[in-house]
């Protein structure tokens, strides 16, 4: 009796439209994990601000000091 209670309980929060959902496809949402081609961009990315950050402390040290 108790097991019929509980797998009522269990069908009644199933989701009533479409198809269930794909593990995979469920799983992908929790991974953090980049793919190639986001991680080369990341890393893109990254190099980039890495050298603007480097032009500007470069140009700070090069301008005239105002003492």
């Amino acid at each position: 009796m108790l097991s019929v209670i509980l797998l009522s309980g269990c069908a009644s929060s199933l989701p009533n439209e479409g198809p269930l959902q794909r593990f995979s496809d469920a799983i992908r949402s929790y991974d953090n994990t980049l793919t190639k081609s986001e991680r080369d961009a990341a890393i893109s990315d990254l190099k980039d601000e890495k050298d603007r950050q480097r032009a500007q402390v470069q140009q700070v040290k090069n301008a005239p000091k105002s003492n």
